[in-house]
């Protein structure tokens, strides 16, 4: 008759106060071991993302400038002024704090891009609706690391931007009605706006502003202005902080100048700002 295995309590009373020891410093082992491969992996994780994101998303800056856009796909105008790419509208846009995002469109108008996270280029500006033309995941601009320990994703808007046309390519200007030029697409998209467009923001920034501006928001973005007289052209793009103006054409063959010029008559007009300046 076969001899019945031993119940586990009971080889366990069997073992030497040594052998327990030993058990005991085995599991301590293989925990510690699952802790460190839990802790290796989250720091993998962390520094993925950080390594995958700009400095200009990793740290975010207070800005606020606008600039006004045209894209045009195979002659067909995008409607900035659509629900796709409208986003609500908060006082905080005009003071100084920090925008929970970088870039938006609001108040039903076209073309009038705001730029909230000082940095940006516009290849970020084009990801942030859908067309990725500068790396990293399609979805995310990235991770925010400036609330350690908390990384914050920061998704994009939304796939708002048309597919792009297959054997279509880029062609950009600058300028307005007057004057434009063409330009450099992959300056465009590597380059930090206010380098692009050649001209400096008027922003106040936070380190400037008083604590009585920090209490009462204003219009930081905005220049001062004598409300008594209505504005010229000038004092209104002074007045929105407006960098420059862009037309985009995607399209298989260069846009001739007639239609360059066409769109650059079709400038949205500037308003006294949805700030109050």
């Amino acid at each position: 008759m076969k001899e019945q295995p031993e119940p586990a309590e009971k080889s366990k009373k069997l073992l030497s106060p040594e052998q327990r020891k030993l058990r005991q410093k085995r599991a301590a082992h293989i925990l510690l071991v699952v802790v460190i491969a839990a802790l290796v992996a989250v720091v993998a994780v962390y520094a993925a993302a950080f390594s995958a994101t700009p400095a200009t998303i990793r740290n975010p800056q207070f800005q606020h400038y606008h600039f006004r856009t045209q894209i045009l796909v195979d002659g067909r105008a995008i409607n900035f002024a659509s629900s796709a790419f409208q986003e609500g509208y908060s006082k905080d846009n005009c003071n100084v704090d920090l925008t929970k995002s970088p870039v938006h469109f609001h108040d039903q108008k076209d073309q009038m891009t705001h730029v909230h996270w000082d940095g940006l280029s516009g290849g970020q500006v084009l990801k942030y609706y859908g067309w990725n033309l500068v790396g990293g995941p399609d979805t995310v601009m990235g991770y925010r690391f400036d609330k350690l320990p908390q990384v914050i994703k920061v998704p994009i808007h939304g796939k708002a931007l048309p597919k792009i046309p297959d054997g279509d390519s880029f062609y950009i200007y600058t300028g307005d009605q007057n004057e434009h030029k063409e330009r450099s697409w992959q300056d465009f998209l590597s380059q930090d706006l206010e380098t692009f467009f050649g001209k400096k923001s008027n922003i106040t920034t936070p380190a400037e502003a008083s604590l009585l501006d920090k209490l009462f928001p204003r219009a930081y973005a905005h220049a001062g202005h004598n409300h008594n007289a209505p504005p010229d052209e000038e004092q209104l793009k002074d007045i929105n902080n407006l960098l420059g103006n862009v037309v985009i054409f995607v399209q298989k063959d260069k846009p001739t100048d007639k239609q360059v010029a066409d769109r650059f008559s079709k400038l949205e007009p500037l308003s006294r700002s949805t700030c109050g300046g």
